[in-house]
């Protein structure tokens, strides 16, 4: 793909150009030095860890023939256009959307965004404008899908030339709509920049990320700014149960819609049944069920349901295909043994997540079935939330075992510690504690008997786990499997 600079560079804010030459090819975007090939831009940003000026010249080496940046880093190659601009990020966003042929403009894009039900209720549209008919791309945690093709990403907001790449692709291939997470991180670090926005949906807001944010009111705020920044035309869909929900809406020009379970809202959904099964519910005169379980997934339900009726599609076709969805890989995932033991693999990794499918766990199980929980918390991330996570699992399971999640590159006795370090009325049986995550599922196992049921939470639909900056293969679900076939 090739296009004129002229054209990339339209609407972006230019301080200054050397050398310009409006005419010149442009082959690709890249932010990495390392990536950039003949007739590439390479965009400087300034990062946390590493300044992008550093690496300018190693990228002109590598064949670019512009480079965007804050700076001029001397000395000043001839038959380079250097195009100086007040800000990277913002510049970033324009260019690649410009390079791409602003697929924004000729795509549906829903943002969803909150601490939990980010995946699901995107996951969730996809599943249903597929079964109805409607080619659409999906950009979450767990992968970009193209009508039935995956690709693989490693944000849960990719970088926003990727966006561009795919959202480009995903309309050659005829979709008219894309479901895409974002995340705090995002929006933060600007990787959503450029892009239109058909509606936003927010979910929720509870203890997460906190490492990053430094404070609740920054996370709040920073999540608050996505639906600031949604075009007056768009439509904003907010979960009204969610106790901060009144602080997202203000000074945001979009129409608002609000949905949920207990408030008076323009959306509704009434749970009549909760099983390990599934639930059966109410909506807009119909009785449906769905094998998902949990009010958190009637949410997420809902959240989607009223989506596909803000982008004009019938309620009975909405309806009809909701009780065909699937659970999601990682999410409330589900097997049971030939011996009687369920196990569920969820991704909950923060406080209220885990709070809401251990609720949802004693409520839906019987008496007579013990509730035996395998959790670790990520290293080199927020260190507060460890000793929530633990409390929880300890006060509302049988058994409660701790081991790793991904360490990163921090010590896991230390992060083992962080867990256990809570005080509790309760009085209940020690904690087990195995810093080998397989080993932790091996006693599991070993200590459960028919019907009892083993949580494992914290990686979801991850296949690895990340130790002292290496990533080796890991998955949950598949080695619950191969164990209790053994």
């Amino acid at each position: 793909m090739k296009k004129k600079l002229k054209d990339i560079l339209k609407k972006v804010n230019i301080l200054k150009i050397i050398d310009k030459n409006p005419s010149k090819l442009i082959e690709g975007i890249s932010i990495s030095s390392k990536e950039i090939q003949k007739n590439m831009i390479f965009v400087a940003q300034k990062g946390k860890i590493q300044d992008g000026h550093q690496f300018i010249i190693d990228a002109i080496k590598n064949g670019a023939n512009t480079i965007v940046c804050e700076k001029i880093i001397y000395p000043i190659y001839k038959y380079i256009t250097y195009v100086l601009v007040e800000d990277s990020i913002n510049a970033l966003g324009i260019i690649s959307s410009n390079f791409y042929d602003n697929p924004t403009k000729k795509i549906k894009l829903i943002g969803i965004t909150g601490t939990n039900g980010k995946t699901s209720v995107a996951t969730i549209l996809h599943q249903i404008f597929s079964r109805i008919g409607e080619k659409n791309i999906l950009i979450s945690t767990i992968g970009i899908k193209i009508l039935y093709k995956k690709y693989p990403t490693t944000h849960t907001t990719p970088n926003i030339i990727e966006i561009n790449k795919y959202l480009k692709l995903s309309i050659c291939k005829g979709c008219k709509y894309a479901f895409m997470e974002v995340s705090s991180h995002g929006i933060h670090q600007k990787r959503i920049s450029g892009l239109l926005f058909q509606g936003g949906v927010f979910t929720n807001i509870t203890h997460d990320h906190l490492d990053y944010h430094e404070s609740f009111d920054h996370y709040l705020s920073t999540k608050k700014i996505f639906f600031e920044n949604l075009p007056k035309q768009s439509f904003a869909l907010i979960n009204s149960d969610d106790k901060n929900s009144h602080k997202i809406i203000k000074n945001i020009l979009s129409k608002i819609y609000f949905y949920g379970l207990k408030k008076k809202t323009n959306f509704k959904i009434k749970i009549l049944k909760k099983s390990i099964h599934g639930s059966l519910l109410f909506i807009d005169g119909h009785k449906i069920f769905t094998n998902l379980i949990g009010t958190f997934n009637v949410y997420n339900l809902l959240a989607s349901y009223a989506t596909g009726i803000l982008l004009g599609k019938k309620k009975d076709d909405l309806i009809k295909e909701i009780k065909n969805i699937k659970p999601i890989r990682g999410r409330f995932e589900q097997f049971v043994s030939k011996s009687g033991i369920r196990v569920i693999v969820d991704y909950a990794h923060n406080p209220n997540g885990l709070k809401s499918v251990l609720n949802t766990l004693n409520k839906i199980k019987n008496n007579d079935c013990k509730l035996i929980c395998i959790i670790g918390c990520g290293g080199n991330r927020d260190i507060k939330k460890r000793s929530l996570m633990g409390k929880i699992v300890y006060e509302k399971c049988d058994i409660s075992i701790f081991t790793s999640d991904n360490p990163r590159e921090e010590d896991m006795e230390k992060i083992l510690i962080d867990m256990k370090n809570f005080k509790s009325n309760l009085n209940k049986k020690s904690i087990i504690t195995f810093i080998n995550r397989k080993k932790a599922i091996e006693t599991a196992i070993q200590i459960a008997k028919k019907k009892d049921i083993i949580l494992i939470a914290g990686k979801g639909h991850e296949n690895y786990q990340e130790i002292k900056g290496i990533r080796f293969p890991f998955n949950d679900m598949k080695i619950a499997k191969n164990l209790l076939k053994n």
